[in-house]
């Protein structure tokens, strides 16, 4: 578990961390996302030991990085942002040599090589060297050194940044993986990888959070999440009126007699809804021609947290 409380980072008298807290469960997945400039590269150093805070703690499996830096860090994988190689050295050199710093040696460091190799599929790369890789392999270089020696919590700063579709599949299917005994981080601007992986969101704007909670939630948060749209044959509103545990939102006529009706519905299942639309209309005579549930475009919400206008966090539904 990685628990962070009320960071502060101060730059030159300017603040790109303002009271950030949050917590990271094992076995689930945070989204960390923002704009670029929002402070979230500041905040994955922070959290990794690589740099300190202004103020603040940061607790990995219970032991507070500053306070036991290197206990800490045993217990923590760490995929930078643009991670440095050592460009001398070909794949198996660099990964033994980063086990040796994790304090492996003989069979230990063996099978950790080994077991990251297979995870993140660089057998046909271990003995070229790593500047002559491309962006794709040496980000799954990184990634290898970053889980070699199964840490319990693992900081991953865009992982999938650089690789093509089959690659970034291999890359998610490993993170649900090492999901099942980690707390796992993903911080990123691909907002497909949210999706993909996480269970939860974390969104910073300006060093701020904006947003803590589910992904369904974050989700919601567009206005379209839930919407209902139906399409009659013919035109009449009236016999949607009056119906109970139906939110009307708009009717409109289309395609000469055609209407089109949004709906959110208020029922515990929104089969309820559409039923009860079905049946109002079918006893007036209308016809179901077209239907489509939507869901909220993260997209269209990650719009609406990076705009100048959000002042504010807007949700929080993880208990603190």
């Amino acid at each position: 578990m990685i628990t962070v409380n009320e960071i502060y980072k101060q730059y030159a008298g300017k603040h790109a961390l303002n009271g950030l807290s949050f917590t990271a469960a094992n076995g689930s997945v945070l989204g960390f996302i923002g704009p670029n400039g929002a402070g979230k590269s500041t905040a994955m150093r922070i959290i990794c030991g690589v740099m300190p805070p202004t103020s603040g703690t940061v607790c990995i499996s219970g032991i507070d990085i500053w306070e036991n830096p290197r206990a800490a860090r045993e217990k923590i994988g760490y995929l930078p942002e643009n991670a440095p190689l050592y460009t001398g050295m070909n794949v198996t050199a660099f990964l033994r040599y980063c086990g040796g710093m994790r304090g492996l040696s003989g069979k230990a460091l063996d099978s950790a090589v080994a077991e990251s190799v297979e995870k993140c599929r660089l057998h046909d790369v271990l003995h070229e060297e790593l500047e002559a890789l491309s962006k794709g392999f040496r980000r799954r270089v990184c990634l290898a050194q970053a889980i070699m020696h199964r840490p319990e919590n693992l900081v991953l700063d865009e992982p999938t940044d650089g690789l093509d579709p089959d690659q970034k599949r291999e890359i998610r299917t490993l993170i649900n993986e090492i999901r099942e005994h980690s707390a796992v981080i993903v911080s990123t601007h691909i907002l497909e990888e949210i999706d993909a992986v996480c269970d939860s969101v974390l969104a910073i704007r300006g060093g701020y959070r904006v947003f803590y909670g589910s992904t369904a939630a974050f989700r919601a948060l567009d206005p379209d999440d839930g919407v209902i749209v139906m399409r009659f044959d013919s035109y009449s509103e009236e016999p949607f009126r009056s119906l109970e545990k139906i939110e009307l939102l708009s009717v409109k006529r289309r395609d000469g007699e055609e209407m089109e009706i949004r709906v959110k519905s208020l029922f515990g299942n929104p089969s309820d809804a559409v039923a009860a639309m079905v049946n109002a209309a079918s006893a007036n005579g209308l016809k179901l021609i077209g239907f489509e549930q939507r869901s909220g475009r993260l997209d269209e919400v990650f719009a609406g947290l990076a705009s100048p206008a959000q002042k504010k966090e807007v949700a929080s539904c993880i208990g603190e």
